[in-house]
């Protein structure tokens, strides 16, 4: 298994990401703009989410399905 190595973390990726989005995004949208980047899993990602919501950076709701919708808190 190869390993990748990240110069900065998955959440400021995820952070910044939303911050050049205005501060609002769906899921897929953020994801597909990291993967674009960096090598980075689905589940990984929103493992990732989690722990940001988790920390009050990010508010993470369902909007139907299985679409999330993610908002910016910390500026």
């Amino acid at each position: 298994m190869v390993e990748t190595w990240r110069s900065r973390t998955i959440y400021n990726m995820i952070i910044d990401a939303l911050q050049r989005r205005g501060g609002t995004a769906k899921d897929r949208d953020i994801y597909e703009l990291l993967r674009s980047e960096y090598d980075v899993s689905y589940m990984e990602f929103l493992k990732a989410l989690m722990v940001l919501e988790l920390r009050g950076f990010v508010k993470v709701s369902l909007m139907k399905g299985d679409i999330r919708w993610i908002e910016l808190l910390a500026k």
